[in-house]
């Protein structure tokens, strides 16, 4: 009885709640028809799709977007080289007939920084405290001194700035990567 009471209360105690975690998910546009958004064969559109945490902090995971994707991706491609052309920030739930968002906005002027593996600012810093809440923005990553960030390595996403009570906001980041 004492075994099963010492078991019961260890799952207790070390249970983690299966609710209130937030996520990302990834998509990988290459192709380039017009039903896939994609210009030209030397663009590539990854697409990530964050949900804050539903319970407690209201905080955004983070994304680390792979150099070269798993072979189901077709055509295959390899980011390493390209550079970050432009991201387009979309709040919330919107669908292609709405053009505010109206369901699971995140907090006015949230931050979406990209870094890479040594810690270099990707988005240039153009992407701080700005974000908007309600409609879609498109910002162009080129800074007239430097010239667009060269991938050298797998870019992590981060979303930052979000109310604490703002649980289940949703973000949509179209990172759009273009071959010199």
């Amino acid at each position: 009885m004492k075994k099963i009471l010492l078991a019961l209360m260890l799952v207790i105690l070390f249970a983690v709640p299966a609710y209130g975690l937030g996520s990302c998910t990834q998509t990988v546009k290459t192709s380039y028809t017009p039903q896939d958004r994609v210009a030209d064969a030397v663009t590539a559109i990854v697409t990530i799709t964050c949900i804050a945490d539903s319970g407690g902090s209201a905080t955004f995971p983070t994304a680390t977007i792979a150099l070269v994707p798993s072979t189901t991706t077709n055509p295959p491609y390899n980011l390493y080289g390209y550079y970050l052309y432009q991201v387009g920030r979309t709040p919330g739930n919107v669908s292609s007939s709405q053009l505010t968002c109206s369901v699971a906005c995140p907090t006015t002027l949230y931050t979406v920084t990209i870094t890479d593996t040594q810690g270099y600012a990707i988005d240039l810093g153009l992407l701080t405290s700005n974000g908007s809440a309600s409609v879609a923005q498109l910002t162009l990553m080129e800074n007239t001194a430097t010239g667009y960030p060269v991938i050298r390595s797998a870019p992590t996403v981060a979303i930052t700035g979000n109310g604490a009570t703002n649980f289940s906001a949703q973000v949509t980041l179209d990172l759009i990567f273009k071959a010199r």
